[in-house]
């Protein structure tokens, strides 16, 4: 028993304490320093999003839940919100097929930050998403050059809001090259609620249409009447519109 309460009183001196603190703080500092291993790429091609649509409308959670389980086979990394699983995978879907020419070197600004899905599955692939708010003001012309970038995207759970989505979309055109795209989602439900219906949709079609953007895809008429039924169902209820744009 002395022996164990002498090593006790020995351990439990301020001296000793500094001593092993001192050394903790030491290898905690080495291992800051050491290389981390880069994350491992997924090699993806256009070819592997074949039929994954730029331009649409969520109104199923089935829908959504074999996107995010689709991307998981491709070798994205994982989430837990389908939603954002599903427009994110959109989103990919234009950046292989329409902007990318399989070197990855498009520009590719996220005004979600580095946190978000897409951020990190377009990283995953090759790329190297910008974290800048294009859609704030001055933002082009001082952290970005107008006229700079290939595609920029404001996806769910930040969905563009359908009070400024007009801004949004003007201020984050302005960032893009000809032929670049830009890509929203938009909450669908009751305007109360800060959802649009698809006589909402069609009117900001037409009036992205005149400042130049055209619209990547369609709405089909028979989404069109299923989402009406969606924005008037109850409380809490609500689908997603994901709508692609490139710069004339």
């Amino acid at each position: 028993m002395k022996v164990h309460s002498s090593a006790a009183r020995i351990s439990g001196s301020p001296a000793v304490q500094r001593v092993v603190g001192r050394a903790r703080q030491a290898a905690r500092d080495t291992a800051a320093k050491l290389p981390r291993p880069a994350e491992q790429k997924v090699s993806l091609k256009a070819a592997d999003f074949s039929g994954v649509r730029t331009t649409g409308l969520l109104l199923d959670g089935d829908e959504a839940r074999l996107a995010r389980k689709a991307a998981r086979r491709l070798g994205l990394a994982r989430t837990l919100d389908d939603t954002s699983a599903w427009a994110a995978f959109g989103a990919l879907a234009a950046l292989l097929r329409i902007v990318d020419d399989g070197r990855r070197r498009s520009v590719v600004v996220d005004t979600a930050g580095p946190r978000s899905v897409f951020t990190r599955w377009a990283t995953k692939v090759g790329f190297a998403p910008l974290a800048v708010d294009v859609m704030r003001p001055e933002v082009v012309g001082s952290a970005i050059d107008p006229g700079s970038v290939d595609l920029v995207v404001r996806l769910h759970p930040h969905s563009s809001d359908p009070t400024t989505v007009d801004e949004d979309l003007a201020r984050g055109t302005a960032a893009l090259r000809r032929g670049g795209l830009i890509i929203v989602s938009l909450r669908l439900g009751p305007r109360d609620a800060g959802g649009v219906a698809v006589a909402d949709l069609r009117s900001l079609i037409a009036r992205a249409d005149e400042q130049g953007l055209s619209l990547v895809g369609d709405l089909a008429l028979e989404e069109g009447r299923q989402a009406n039924a969606v924005a008037s169902a109850e409380t809490g209820n609500f689908g997603l519109a994901l709508l692609a744009f490139r710069r004339r």
